[in-house]
């Protein structure tokens, strides 16, 4: 499961760099970091995890920033997991070879706590994902409507406002020669269109 940990865990990450920078192309780039969940697969045992990969990565960012992004997060994702596991990864490598591991309940590769880990993130992922895409319509709604309660009344009159969407027609004589004032309302559901004469 450590690979799709990764890639959850790539996902996860870039949705809420998505969110606070607001970068562009956010199917795009999740895509490429998930890609980039797999460079360990091609660097040699002791470079698969160091802090070194990221000088090349860092070197292209100002030119390919949609690119290079993403690749770093998803490289972070497998550092992060590996942190977590067993095997541990060297950070420092060549420089120091020394083994960073994370906390003492490790996560242990097909075990209970890695298919508990897998579940977490599944959940995260798709709450990060809603935040990343509906972000701000949904905070906007909330400020509008501090009060819970009231925010779900808000959701559901509209919703209702929209199901309905009722059309009013005016008929105006033209040889009236007047000038009205047309108000049109709506509380609790009623909508109501007032026509009086335009007083200037």
């Amino acid at each position: 499961m450590t690979k799709i940990n990764e890639a959850l865990t790539a996902v996860i990450l870039y949705s809420i760099m998505s969110y606070m920078l607001q970068l562009p192309n956010l199917y795009l780039g999740i895509l490429i970091s998930i890609t980039a969940t797999q460079i360990n697969l091609l660097l040699p045992q002791n470079y698969k995890h160091t802090l070194l990969i990221y000088i090349p990565m860092m070197a292209f960012t100002l030119e390919y920033p949609n690119v290079t992004v993403p690749l770093m997060i998803g490289y972070t994702s497998t550092i992060f997991i590996s942190l977590l596991s067993k095997e541990g990864c060297k950070l420092l490598y060549p420089i120091k070879n020394t083994t960073f591991t994370g906390p003492k309940n490790y996560l242990e590769n097909d075990s209970k706590k890695d298919y508990a880990a897998t579940t977490f993130l599944v959940v995260l992922m798709i709450i990060t994902l809603a935040f990343s895409t509906n972000g701000m319509e949904i905070i906007d709604d909330i400020n509008e409507n501090a009060d819970f309660n009231k925010y779900i009344s808000y959701r559901d009159v509209t919703e209702n406002n929209k199901a309905m969407n009722h059309s009013h027609y005016i008929t105006i004589d033209a040889e009236d020669c007047r000038n009205m004032n047309i108000t049109t309302k709506t509380e609790n559901n009623t909508t109501t269109t007032i026509i009086r004469d335009y007083v200037g």
